[in-house]
C-alpha cells in the first residue's frame, strides 16, 4: 500500500550472537542526485535539500551513513559532482556510497572505471558494533552486466558466509530488489523476477536481517520471510508519494528499529 507520510519500526529479535554488540545508530541516505529536476542556477535547489539532510542527520550522531546511489544526476558533470563532494564532506560520522544508475549510466567497464576514478570503490564489506554490513553495485545488474554481475555474486556469498555469526547483517543496494511483493510486475524499479529469487534467496541463506535501497524517490516498506525490505525516501527531489528524507535506525540487543524521517524544515518537493 503506498503512503504519503510514515513512520514504520520494526522489532527483530536477535536468534543468535557469538560477538559482542552494542547499542548504536545508523542512517541510511539515497538519492542527492544532484541536478535532478533542478533547473536552479549552479543547482541550489538540490545543493539545499541535501544540506539540510546532513545538518539534520549530523545532529543523531549516527555511528555510521551510507548512501546508496545517485549521488547526482549526471556522472560527468563536475559541477553536481563537485555540491555532492562538498555536502558529503560535512557530514561527520564515517560515510560508506554505493552507485546509483545515474552514477553509472550504462554498465561498462569504462564507466564503472570511471566512477571508481571519483568514488574510489563500488562496494564495501565491513563488521562494527558486533554487525555485519555489506553493500554492492545493482548498477550492473539491472543493465545485464553478465560477467560483473557474477563476480560481484561471488564476493558478495563469500562476506555474507563470513558475517554468519554477527548479530545482525545489514545489506545495502541503489535499486529495490522489490518494492511491496515478490509477484510484483517488473519494471524499471525493481528486479526480474529470476533476480528477486537469486538475491533474496542468497540473502536469506546467510541470515541478512534488513536490506536498504532508494531509486525509487518514494519510500516503500515491505517483507520478505521475516526480513525486512526498505526503500527510503530521496534526499533530493522526490516523485510520487515520496518526501525528501532518509531512515534512521537503531540497534539494541534486543533487535533493531527502522523509523523514516522527512529532513526536518525541508518544503515537500516532488514531481510527476
Amino acid at each position: 500500500m503506498k503512503k504519503a507520510y510514515f513512520t514504520l519500526i520494526l522489532i527483530v529479535t536477535m536468534l543468535s550472537c557469538n560477538k559482542r554488540q552494542e547499542s548504536f545508530t545508523f542512517v541510511h541516505m539515497t538519492d542527492p542526485q544532484i541536478g535532478f529536476m533542478d533547473t536552479s542556477a549552479n543547482y541550489i535547489n538540490s545543493d539545499t535539500l541535501m544540506k539540510a539532510a546532513v545538518t539534520a542527520v549530523n545532529s543523531l550522531k549516527p555511528s555510521y551513513v551510507f548512501m546508496t546511489g545517485d549521488l547526482v544526476n549526471e556522472p560527468t558533470n563536475m559541477v553536481q559532482d563537485s555540491i555532492y563532494r562538498v555536502r558529503k564532506a560535512e557530514l561527520t560520522s564515517p560515510v560508506f556510497e554505493i552507485p546509483g544508475n545515474h552514477d553509472i549510466r550504462g554498465y561498462t567497464k569504462q564507466t564503472r572505471d570511471f566512477y571508481l576514478s571519483l568514488r574510489g570503490y563500488d562496494r564495501f564489506s565491513f563488521e562494527g558494533n558486533g554487525c555485519a554490513f555489506v553493500g554492492f553495485d545493482s548498477t550492473c545488474i539491472k543493465d545485464g552486466a553478465t560477467q560483473a554481475e557474477e563476480e560481484q555474486f561471488a564476493w558478495l556469498e563469500k562476506e555474507l558466509e563470513s558475517y554468519k555469526d554477527c548479530a545482525y547483517t545489514f545489506v545495502f543496494l541503489h535499486c529495490p530488489i522489490i518494492r511491496e511483493k515478490i509477484d510484483e510486475e517488473e519494471d524499471y524499479s525493481n528486479f526480474s523476477l529470476e533476480k528477486r529469487e537469486r538475491y533474496l534467496g542468497l540473502f536469506k541463506k546467510y541470515g541478512v536481517d534488513a536490506v536498504f535501497s532508494g531509486h525509487c524517490h518514494q519510500e516503500w516498506v515491505s517483507e520478505y520471510d521475516g526480513m525486512g525490505l526498505y526503500c527510503a525516501g530521496p534526499v533530493g527531489n522526490a516523485l510520487g508519494h515520496g518526501t525528501p528524507g532518509y531512515n534512521v535506525v537503531k540497534v539494541t540487543k534486543e533487535g533493531f528499529t527502522v523509523e523514516y524521517v522527512p529532513t526536518p524544515g525541508v518544503a515537500r518537493q516532488h514531481g510527476r
